[in-house]
């Protein structure tokens, strides 16, 4: 898939590195991402995929994307990604070359993982 960098008016938050506390960056980043997705949305991106995450280890920690998804009655543009610079920003040298197919099947896996692990057993 073919992965942009952020949109200008939109950059990504800096980390406050003198008054660290992870639960504020981590409240900035979801912050930000809900915005990017707000921005997807209103520039005609309303696929059911827009704004889902996609991550992919690299190094130690993940190089991070947001699916930018075009309804498929579309047919004159195409989904691609968002590099999210969070954190490390790492970035993958694999991303570009995996199918949207693949992309959303693994984010799908992934969501249906987190279904599994955080229900409660049944008795």
């Amino acid at each position: 898939m073919k992965v942009y960098s952020l949109p200008k008016d939109l950059p990504a938050p800096e980390p406050d590195y003198k008054n660290w506390d992870s639960k504020k960056e981590q409240a900035r980043e979801q912050n930000h991402t809900d915005k990017l997705k707000e921005h997807l949305l209103k520039q005609g991106f309303t696929g059911k995929m827009t704004g889902k995450i996609y991550r992919e280890g690299v190094g130690d920690g993940y190089a991070l994307y947001m699916v930018a998804d075009v309804p498929k009655e579309v047919k004159t543009s195409q989904s691609f990604l968002v590099h999210l610079p969070y954190g490390d920003a790492y970035q993958s040298r694999n991303v570009s070359f995996i199918p949207k197919t693949e992309i959303f099947r693994r984010i799908k896996t992934k969501e249906n993982f987190k279904k599994i692990f955080n229900s409660t057993p049944r008795a």
